[in-house]
């Protein structure tokens, strides 16, 4: 089973201009830096030929603080040259203190132009909600179990994880490295404990059948008041074998 990435790392939150939310660290109270793609609210042409303001804003939960800053993209950076979707171009950044007993993020980014329209990166009016996988989830087992007989044809994917009480749902998605082509799968894992500082989740009873001898690479989709959020190992995906 691979450990996972980065758990007691300060924070870092980035918005790549593919349109992806990448949450890295740990939820430690303290400085969380900010790295925001310009291409997510400034076009390419505009960027060359204008200076932009872009405002971000941070609300913490359940605290419910906020925190606003400015970040400045000068006229004439290049941009087309240095685009990068996985968040390596060229990058506005910021630092914000998360306050003791935040759990989750409500971040959204604003940027009006010389024409006086303001341009909004809010998810469409819903907001970018981030957790922070290392504090709602303990990954406990994820193997892949011999079968009792060894004349079976299959072996079976074991999985246990303790979360937050308040998630409400778990899906493994994993796929078989060893098998050329195999499409991804999803499984709903199943709640066989619950206490109010916590829940247990395991695979269905009996465990997911596959192939003998199988490596399995994984991330973990979760849910808390019906928002669907990612533990991939901080881009690294889990490993069980």
């Amino acid at each position: 089973m691979q450990l996972r990435k980065n758990e007691g790392s300060r924070p870092q939150i980035t918005f790549t201009s593919d349109f992806h939310e990448l949450v890295q660290g740990d939820l430690v109270p303290g400085p969380c830096v900010l790295r925001y793609d310009p291409l997510r609210l400034v076009s390419l042409g505009d960027a060359a030929e204008e200076a932009h303001h872009i405002r971000a804003y941070v609300r913490y939960h359940p605290v419910g603080v906020e925190w606003q800053g400015v970040m400045e993209l000068p006229a004439g950076l290049p941009l087309r040259d240095s685009a990068d979707i996985t968040g390596e171009g060229i990058m506005l950044t910021s630092t914000f203190e998360i306050p003791e007993g935040c759990d989750e993020l409500e971040v959204w980014f604003s940027c009006t132009h010389d024409d006086g329209q303001t341009h909004w990166d809010s998810d469409h009016g819903k907001n970018h909600w981030l957790r922070f996988g290392l504090e709602d989830l303990t990954l406990k087992t994820a193997k892949v179990k011999p079968a009792k007989k060894k004349t079976a044809a299959q072996d079976s994917l074991e999985f246990e994880f303790s979360t937050a009480a308040e998630v409400q749902s778990v899906e493994v998605r994993w796929r078989i490295t060893t098998v050329p082509g195999y499409v991804r799968q999803v499984t709903s894992l199943v709640a066989s404990a619950s206490t109010p500082k916590g829940k247990t989740w395991t695979a269905p009873e009996g465990g997911i059948p596959v192939p003998k001898g199988a490596t399995v690479a994984f991330d973990v989709i979760y849910h808390i008041d019906g928002r669907a959020f990612t533990d991939d190992n901080q881009g690294n995906w889990y490993i069980a074998d």
